[in-house]
């Protein structure tokens, strides 16, 4: 049984639950997560688990190559048919993709369908149609929370490829280099090694820039004396992984030393916490409680984690709102911070599985502060 396979298997209880015709999803992300491809405009699941995957016709061929037999039809989608189709292109022409399913599928008002995204042109077609629409986007992002042996084996070659990457960057050396230089070599390695795209913009935060959790690279060149976090993360067959150092370079202050302990510190106490039946809210709150003994509590001003897959924030949130109790397979990061303006930030963050009985790390690359 292939992958597309394996995971569409995983919608059989949401159509059970809520009586569901037809599962149709739009959101690009949960596209992937079923399909592993990246340019999917709509994918529909029917209650057999046949399924249909409409793309844009010029990424038709690409796809076709590379799903082969897996997917049950595809559907190259233009608004124009220039030129003629040939005999080995299937193609739906219209100005409204929800057409195909109107069209395509000839839906009623007596059916049932369940969307990733009520507010899309698609469920906006219809209703208009009369045809009954269910928001199902909250069940599938808790499939998507659980991870199985592949999609796990993915994250960790991307983390792998990130570690090599950061590792490259440190033994370059990083005094007198400037932000955009270092996140440029960890963009090339990153690529060279094997990633299909970084997860997201690398973050390299020197100095006093480190007191901005989501900094922007710039050409402010790298000090003797000062903190740089190093916020990275590969994409590799679509799955994502996110890691963060922060490291001296030379000698810091003893202001600097005591936010770096502090925050390695909250780091190792939550990560001590991950395991099932954890709710995410007692994890969030081992980490704020140890900053604010040290007195950092007021500059600890984001969540202590987030789930990772095919987009670098997925559910579970890490969070004091969260709800969620921590499950096995789950992969979540832990990434406890301070920031200090004028002064500067640390930060420390690691992909980690939940397992049955605690948790190991995806990221491996060693912590050194000093």
């Amino acid at each position: 049984m292939g992958l597309i396979t394996n995971k569409v298997r995983k919608v059989t209880g949401i159509f059970d639950e809520l009586s569901l015709d037809f599962v149709v999803l739009v959101n690009t992300a949960n596209i992937s997560y079923f399909t592993g491809i990246d340019s999917g405009l709509m994918l529909v699941i029917d209650r057999f688990l046949n399924t249909t995957l409409i793309v844009p016709r010029l990424d038709y061929q690409r796809v076709k190559d590379a799903v082969g037999a897996e997917i049950s039809k595809l559907i190259g989608y233009t608004t124009v048919e220039v030129p003629q189709r040939r005999h080995d292109e299937e193609l739906f022409v219209s100005k409204e993709l929800g057409d195909y399913l109107l069209r395509g599928l000839e839906l009623k008002p007596s059916n049932i369908v369940g969307i990733d995204n009520v507010g899309s042109p698609v469920a906006k077609e219809l209703n208009s149609a009369g045809v009954r629409v269910i928001d199902i986007n909250d069940k599938i992002l808790g499939i998507r929370e659980v991870k199985d042996e592949d999609e796990v084996r993915l994250i960790e070659e991307a983390s792998r490829i990130t570690e090599e990457a950061l590792d490259r960057v440190l033994k370059m050396g990083l005094e007198g280099r400037r932000e955009n230089d270092v996140a440029a070599v960890l963009y090339k390695e990153m690529i060279s090694n094997g990633a299909d795209d970084v997860a997201f913009k690398p973050i390299v935060a020197s100095g006093p820039n480190g007191a901005y959790p989501h900094h922007s690279f710039t050409g402010r060149v790298i000090r003797r004396g000062e903190f740089v976090t190093i916020d990275v993360g590969a994409k590799y067959h679509l799955y994502c992984t996110d890691m963060t150092r922060t490291v001296s370079v030379g000698q810091v202050s003893k202001e600097l030393r005591d936010m770096a302990l502090a925050v390695f510190e909250a780091y190792k106490k939550a990560v001590s916490h991950v395991r099932p039946g954890v709710k995410a809210s007692e994890v969030d709150s081992i980490a704020r409680e140890v900053l604010s003994e040290y007195g950092y509590g007021q500059y600890y001003i984001h969540s202590t984690g987030h789930g990772v897959g095919v987009e670098v924030h997925e559910k579970p949130a890490i969070s004091p709102s969260s709800n969620e109790e921590l499950r096995a397979n789950f992969v979540i990061t832990i990434e406890p911070g301070v920031y200090i303006k004028g002064v500067g930030g640390v930060r420390i963050e690691d992909t980690i599985l939940i397992t049955d009985s605690g948790s190991r790390p995806l990221s491996k690359y060693p912590i050194y502060l000093f």
